[in-house]
């Protein structure tokens, strides 16, 4: 087994005797991996190459793996570093060679085939789906055709729409759907290609080429019929869905179809739902406000969950609960009444706290995750064990149901509507369910952890059990011996001591053990058609077991969101929801919900205000640490908090619905995808302009530090002129470029915001406050002397600072300059003014000189010669000239560039 490219192969081509003699002496289920491939296993998973061998006599490679370790890496390889698994199994023929084939197989956006080994006996707390995109150019457009499949929930989507150059509507919809992987057609414009794949892998995606050929609609109708659900009485006919107009989209569906082969599992047939994919009913996230904002779980995470949005609200019970909650989080929602249907559920939780403990203490973490064990059922692969946990769980509903009909509170009819009505009606479908399970298992031994068929049903199986239990009988009788008589005899085998007795066997006990097992071989083999006819009929249940589940899980989300805002260390407060055109947003003392989390921490809470044609561009400056960018994002958080329906971390709370949250915000180099740090802050920024609306909320931090200082300082004014001027929208902009906030005084809606520290000349406090105004000073040396940079790097920093006047507000001596060196300062200080007073009186005389033009011959007079002297000794920096008036400065600009 190799994993070139993240491939599991089991087993290389090499055929010599040594290996076929060293394989067949290995154990059941043990697994190798060669290569290139054995380097990476023994890197980054054992963290030692000392597991390596070499095998054969070209000294290959090799690290074995147990069938536990197997597992575990197989995890790790699909579900965190996002490799495609393959498993190749040998047969041997005739002892000498062996003939290897693909066994099973998949990557991250289709896990079917490894769910057994993924998941086990546990829940599937994540989802997983992939996409297929083709790209059509149009009249200068770019029609964008998404195919969406998740082969677990055995859901098909479709959607198609025009895009611009950054893909920023595809990237949305990426993360709304959050899938794993993406199909694409080989054999695109290089250029676009390129630019989609940049976009995808941004957004974590594994990237596929497939042929150009599996993107078409050719036999995509017959597919279809085969596989979606149809009720009896409708007609089968794919080709009559209003998805089928969907051209492009449907071609990617087509390719998704072959790649997961799907028609290949029978299983599959009937079983599919496809729908169209409205990007129009969720908030825009772009894949920059899901860093941003923290909104999911990172590797570096460790142990301590509340570091991201999602891992703070999780306090889910079911399985189906943290995965529906996982989708809520990247689909805030955009619909008045939806929002304030989910707060009302939120606050029937938080008024009631024996009923919101009683569900998630009790009720909800005994249901088990049905929407995986109705795929069992699809697939014919459960057992009677997972019929009597669907069992289980339809016997402990009618108590959840009950705990919900005693709440008396003013939302109580709406729980009544939401959950308790049709969950009623579902158990009615149940009734016939239960009976079977309780007229054909053996309660009895159930409580020994074994599931079988009661002996009533079958004389032969009633001879069997009777037979056991004679065995059972007798084996126990064996087993109550006194310790001592074992002790020194030579006819027990000591196992082991407890404190509790001791382990051992004799021949008598083996003996009634080996009959004991093939009885119940036996038993097992003769109830085999039962089990199939019970399994059958369990099977017919799966669609009721999918909605139950559905149901479960939103009440597990919505009493998760009432146990996260009851209990924060400060309790989160209902935030009052307004209509888009209302152009309002003004929090009270905003707490960023994951840091205040943080053990040793106050969190300092802020105010925010937004309001249509008055403020709506917010400036903040302040120095670095000082709570710039943490204050932004708790903006973020609290409106995405808000559009799911939670309670936020603030005193109050007034929200107008915003229809996307944008983010720049931070960059790193990606050496290996060629794109810099001031690159990717490009793009991003790009697809901003392009996707922002004046509805939008939009975070930026730190814009243009990636290039020159006038470079960066020109982008971020234009930047955040054109947003101001003409987006229009929530906007927050932490910048070091003290001098945008002049903005402020060309554009009304335009707000300046400085976070508050206080200085001495040996320290500097940060008191995390954001105020109104500019902050007067910046704050990097004081910083550096925080980090404990060497004193003298420190007093030269000083004075370097006072030379480029970036502390020309701030007393001289308040850096720590000796007096004569702050006379030198001064003095230089002196002469540059006096040198821009000099060109600007000149350069007033320049205006009133005719613009004619002067003869090749005619030379300059006596007296700009003389002022061309003066000035060029007095060596004016080049730099000053953006003091000048444009137009004149255009005109004058070859004979100025002369000092």
């Amino acid at each position: 087994m190799g994993i070139s490219e993240g491939c599991f192969i089991f087993g290389d081509s090499i055929q010599e005797q040594g290996f076929l003699a060293f394989y067949r002496s290995l154990p059941e289920d043990y697994y190798t991996v060669h290569g290139d491939d054995a380097l990476l296993m023994a890197k980054d998973f054992f963290k030692t190459m000392a597991v390596i061998k070499y095998w054969g006599h070209k000294k290959v490679e090799s690290v074995s793996l147990s069938k536990l370790n197997f597992e575990s890496t197989v995890r790790d390889l699909l579900l965190i570093k996002q490799y495609r698994v393959e498993v190749y199994v040998s047969r041997i023929k005739s002892g000498k060679t062996s003939d290897w084939s693909l066994s099973y197989k998949a990557s991250p956006g289709n896990l079917t085939q490894f769910e057994e080994i993924l998941f086990g006996n546990n829940d599937m707390s994540a989802a997983a789906g992939m996409i297929a995109v083709k790209v059509v150019s149009d009249d200068g457009n770019k029609i964008i055709g998404v195919g969406y499949a998740d082969a677990t929930l055995r859901k098909l989507g479709v959607c198609e729409f025009v895009d611009n150059e950054q893909f920023s509507n595809l990237e949305a919809l990426i993360v709304q759907l959050s899938p794993k992987e993406c199909l694409l057609p080989s054999g695109d414009n290089l250029t676009e290609f390129s630019r989609l794949k940049e976009v995808l892998e941004r957004s974590g995606l594994l990237v596929t080429e497939r042929k150009r050929g599996e993107f078409s609609t050719k036999d995509i109708a017959q597919d279809l019929d085969r596989l979606l659900y149809f009720k009896k009485t409708d007609q089968i006919n794919s080709a009559a869905l209003p998805e089928m107009d969907k051209q492009h989209a449907m071609c990617s569906v087509a390719a998704l179809i072959k790649y997961l082969e799907l028609l290949g599992d029978e299983s599959n047939f009937n079983q599919f739902k496809l729908s169209t994919i409205d990007l129009s009913l969720y908030v825009k996230l772009d894949a920059a406000a899901v860093r941003a904002l923290n909104l999911m779980p990172n590797a570096n995470e460790g142990g301590n969950k509340c570091q991201s949005v999602l891992g703070l609200l999780n306090k889910c019970r079911t399985a189906p609960g943290q995965r529906l909650l996982a989708q809520w989080i990247k689909q805030p929602l955009l619909d008045v009444n939806r929002i304030k249907e989910r707060l009302n559920i939120v606050t029937a939780f938080i008024d009631d706290t024996t009923l919101r403990q009683i569900l998630q203490e009790d009720h909800l973490r005994r249901i088990p995750d049905l929407q995986r064990l109705a795929k069992k059922f699809q697939k014919k692969k459960a057992t009677l064990q997972d019929c009597y946990k669907v069992y289980q769980a339809i016997q402990n509903m009618p108590l959840l149901l009950d705990s919900l009909e005693k709440h008396d509170g003013s939302h109580s009819q709406l729980l009544m509507e939401v959950f308790t009505n049709p969950m009623k009606e579902l158990l009615m479908d149940f009734s016939k369910y239960q009976e079977m399970i309780e007229a054909t298992l053996d309660m009895d031994q159930i409580e020994n952890h074994e599931y079988m068929i009661k002996a009533d049903f079958d004389d032969t199986l009633r001879e069997y059990r009777t037979e056991m239990d004679k065995l059972e009988s007798s084996i126990k009788h064996q087993l109550n011996k006194d310790e001592k008589v074992m002790r020194n005899n030579k006819m027990y085998h000591m196992i082991d001591t407890k404190k509790d007795g001791v382990r051992f066997r004799n021949t008598a006990l083996e003996e009634l053990n080996t009959e004991f097992r093939d009885a119940k071989l036996s038993y097992e083999e003769q109830q085999k058609s039962l089990v199939e006819e019970v399994l059958g009929i369990a099977g017919g249940y799966v669609e009721p077991m999918q909605v139950i589940s559905d149901i479960i899980a939103q009440l597990d989300v919505l009493v998760s969101f009432a146990h996260v805002s009851a209990n924060a260390p400060i309790p989160y407060v209902r935030p009052n929801i307004l209509e888009t055109d209302c152009g309002l947003i003004k929090l009270k003392e905003a707490r960023h919900p994951c840091l205040e989390m943080q053990d040793d921490i106050a969190f300092i809470p802020n105010d925010v205000s937004f309001e249509k044609d008055k403020e709506m561009f917010h400036i903040i400056t302040g120095p670095n640490m000082g709570g710039k960018s943490t204050y932004i994002r708790s903006i973020g958080v609290v409106v995405l908090l808000a559009q799911l329906g939670c309670y936020v971390p603030c005193s109050s709370a007034d929200i107008s619905i915003v229809d996307s949250i944008l983010a720049r915000v931070g960059a790193g180099d990606s050496t290996l995808k060629g794109v810099s740090t001031f690159m990717s802050e490009m793009l991003e920024t790009a697809s901003i302009l392009r996707t922002a609306t004046n509805k939008s909320l939009i975070i930026v931090d730190e814009l243009g530090r990636g290039t020159s200082t006038y470079d960066g300082f020109g982008l971020a004014w234009a930047i955040s002129q054109y947003i101001a001027t003409n987006i229009r929208g929530y906007c927050l902009f932490a910048t070091h470029f003290h001098e945008l906030t002049a903005l402020a005084d060309a554009i009304p809606t335009v707000t300046n915001l400085h976070v508050t520290a206080l200085t001495t000349e040996n320290s500097l406090t940060l008191l995390y406050r954001v105020k109104p105004g500019v902050c007067d000073q910046s704050f990097g040396i004081h910083v550096a002397e925080l980090a404990h940079f060497p004193k003298h790097v420190i007093e030269f920093a000083k004075r370097k600072a006072c030379e480029l006047e970036d502390y020309q507000n701030i007393s001289l001596t308040d850096v720590g300059l000796s007096g004569s060196e702050e006379e030198a300062v001064k003095k230089r200080k002196t002469i540059k003014q006096e040198g821009e007073q000099l060109i600007s009186e000149i350069l007033t005389k320049f205006k009133s000189i005719p613009l004619f033009p002067l003869s090749a011959k005619k030379r300059p007079s006596k007296r700009l010669k003389n002022l061309n002297r003066k000035y060029k000794n007095m060596r004016i920096p080049t730099y000053r000239m953006y003091l000048l008036e444009e137009p004149f400065v255009n005109c004058c600009k070859g004979y100025i560039m002369k000092f």
